[in-house]
């Protein structure tokens, strides 16, 4: 490669991870709401973000188609009020209920590139019983808080991976994680050393984390995402050797620290000292050196260093009482490694016993690969996940079942139905919400739009409502970006044959029309109530915008990001969105 095309590659590196940066901070800044490439797949369809709908018209007569940083809120108890404003319950309480106290035993940090998404699955998994989102946290339990401290180190310059394309593919699916997991802390410092990683977390987690949420811990545990932990194990440990003046205990090699188990005391001592800790020892990790650092100038605080195992890539030789077992990469030896090691997950989340009573905003986390929606997919995803906070409802977005579509010979659209599917029974109502559907009506309550239905339908005698839809009043079918769905027998039976449409899989107007076409027919009219040439009451298009009105659907011949996002900041400043899209 020449030197004028490797300077070309290193360029191209650094102003997309700007883009990255600067568009996931757009979306995770300070708040004032309350508190075209076309790339074939094998299938010839393309995976652009265009699945549009080219034979009818939309309201507005063009084609249509169809870090948060603080801890998870909302929670409604059954007979609760509209905020879902529990009794306060402190820590050490059972599981089952949501810590609303604000004091934890543990803050657990973790550091994490960027590019170990994979990773952060298996410590959720393996650490905090975390399979999946479908039952999102709504509060943490009485002993532990946990974030990922998610870190832009620079990962292709050091492995020179220089694909554009590359890149891409791992954006796609970390704004994914970002959108599904309401757990982490994202900065895109490059940095070149644990030194500068591991104390930047710490001093994010005691300067700005502890503050801003308003909590109190104990200690902090840090560790990596490619270290394997035993976190009953280690709180064990902890508390049989723990001193009254505070303590650091750290588990690794001689060299190098894998986790540390650390007073907050000592963790504000360790801060204070940063800087000279630092002292010649700047590629050391602030633990080990910290640790080296006391032995010379000793500290008020106990420092116990119990063996950590680097993973040495044999199972054999992890001893079977390990508590720590760091750098381990690879999900094959993920597996062997806590299946030897028996871990037993510490629940990170409260169980919601009101959750099949309960509503959840559902949206897709799917990013197509023509990037469209990529810089307005987060604050889109942050827009509902702060409705749904506002009303004690969940928040779930998927990504897996669009993915999924291209190995099934349809268009990614139709993993809406699926998502639909697999989220469904864990909720007594969905709202399915397009991507490219923002709420401009923050308090407006979904159980009104709900309860309207369920009389008329009850008026009118025809039966239970289980799906809620509007047609607007110049198309020729529901738009189906915006849904209410019950978890009925109807509804799973209804999506199943859906699903069965084979005409539309790949025929424009897809799983929309699909629904229409099954809703239609006189076996299923019982079950829907159609708001019927409706454009205000559930999904709105931009040139029909009227101020009051729920939900703006940008739904153009083309990539709705833009005015998406102008919309969403006007809606986020507390201002009108009236005009924006209406072009």
């Amino acid at each position: 490669m020449s030197v004028a095309a490797r300077k070309l590659y290193w360029i191209t590196a650094a102003v997309f991870l700007m883009i990255v940066f600067l568009s996931y901070h757009k979306s995770t800044g300070p708040s004032s709401y309350p508190p075209d490439r076309t790339v074939p797949n094998d299938l010839g369809q393309s995976q652009n973000y265009d699945d549009n709908d080219s034979d009818y018209t939309s309201g507005d007569g063009d084609s249509l188609y169809t870090g948060d940083d603080k801890p998870p809120g909302g929670y409604t108890p059954a007979g609760g009020d509209k905020t879902g404003t529990p009794p306060p319950t402190t820590a050490g309480n059972t599981p089952n209920q949501p810590n609303t106290s604000g004091k934890y035993d543990t803050l657990v940090v973790i550091p994490s590139s960027w590019t170990q998404i994979q990773n952060r699955q298996w410590v959720r998994e393996t650490v905090f019983g975390i399979r999946d989102n479908l039952e999102p946290c709504k509060k943490n339990d009485g002993n532990i808080i946990y974030r990922f401290y998610i870190y832009g180190q620079s990962t292709w310059e050091k492995s020179k991976i220089h694909s554009s394309e590359y890149n891409q593919a791992l954006v796609r699916e970390l704004y994914g994680e970002f959108m599904e997991y309401n757990d982490h802390y994202f900065t895109n410092a490059t940095v070149a050393h644990k030194h500068a990683i591991w104390g930047d977390a710490l001093d994010w987690a005691v300067t700005k984390y502890i503050p801003t949420n308003k909590i109190q811990v104990d200690k902090v545990l840090i560790f990596d995402s490619t270290a394997i932990v035993n976190l009953p194990k280690m709180e064990e440990a902890v508390k049989a050797s723990a001193s009254p003046s505070g303590f650091l205990r750290i588990w690794g090699t001689d060299s190098t620290t894998f986790a540390a188990m650390i007073s907050y005391s000592a963790v504000e001592q360790i801060l204070k000292d940063r800087e000279e800790i630092k002292a010649g020892r700047a590629t050391v990790d602030i633990i080990s050196a910290a640790s080296t650092f006391y032995a010379e100038n000793p500290a008020t605080f106990k420092i116990d260093r119990p063996t950590g195992q680097l993973w040495a890539s044999n199972v054999d030789l992890v001893a079977a009482d390990a508590v720590v077992v760091g750098e381990v990469y690879q999900l094959e030896d993920w597996r062997r490694i806590t299946d030897k090691l028996t871990i037993k997950a510490t629940p990170a989340c409260a169980v919601d016993q009101n959750r099949k009573k309960n509503i959840a905003l559902l949206t897709s986390s799917y990013i197509y690969v023509d990037m469209c929606m990529a810089e307005a997919s987060l604050p889109s995803a942050e827009n509902k996940r702060i409705y749904a906070d506002r009303h004690g409802y969940d928040f779930v977005a998927r990504a897996a079942e669009f993915a999924q579509e291209e190995h099934r010979g349809r268009r990614l659209v139709w993993g809406k139905i699926g998502a639909i599917q697999k989220v469904l029974p864990h909720y007594e109502w969905l709202f399915w919400m397009d991507m490219d559907a923002v709420i401009a009506d923050l308090d407006k309550d979904l159980h009104e739009i709900i309860q309207f239905a369920e009389q008329a339908k009850a008026a009118s005698g025809d039966g239970e409502v289980s799906l809620i839809v509007a047609r607007p009043k110049r198309d020729k079918m529901l738009n189906a970006g915006v849904m209410l769905i019950k978890n009925t027998e109807w509804s799973r039976a209804f999506f199943a044959e859906v699903q069965t449409r084979a005409p539309w899989y790949l025929k424009s107007s897809y799983e929309q029309a699909a629904i229409w076409e099954v809703m239609s027919e006189d076996k299923w009219k019982s079950g829907v109530y159609l708001y019927d040439a409706d454009d205000h009451t559930m999904n709105t298009f931009p040139k029909l915008y009227a101020e009051g009105d729920f939900v703006i659907h940008f739904a153009p011949a083309g990539c709705p990001s833009v005015p998406v996002l102008a919309a969403l900041a006007k809606i986020k400043a507390g201002e009108s969105a009236l005009g924006i899209g209406a072009e």
